[in-house]
């Protein structure tokens, strides 16, 4: 068995020994590049209920459908759409105010 020899430490100087290597190891992997966090595809996808009453009527989407401005996804009996091609479809208004340059 070895000989083991305890000196005494100052309390503070162990503390920040300990805060130093901790600092160091913190920085050190801080430094790694993490992966993207990637965004989920089916995020995109707004179901109709939620956009019927907040963007459009039921019949105003199904206007917007048949006359080729909006598409619709069907899964599982639900109709959904796509939040990129609802910001789409928003278009400057041309008022009094704004045409006034």
């Amino acid at each position: 068995m070895e000989n083991l020899v305890l000196s005494p430490i100052d309390p503070a100087k162990l503390v920040n020994d300990i805060a130093e290597k901790v600092t160091a190891n913190l920085l050190a992997n801080s430094t790694k590049t993490a992966p993207p966090p990637q965004e989920d595809p089916l995020n995109d996808f707004i179901p109709k209920i939620e956009v019927r009453g907040k963007f459009a009527s039921s019949a105003t989407l199904w206007k917007m459908e048949k006359a080729g401005k909006l598409k619709s996804y069907g899964f599982g009996g639900k109709r959904y759409y796509k939040r990129s091609e609802l910001l789409e479809v928003f278009e400057p208004l041309k008022t009094r105010y704004h045409d006034k340059a």
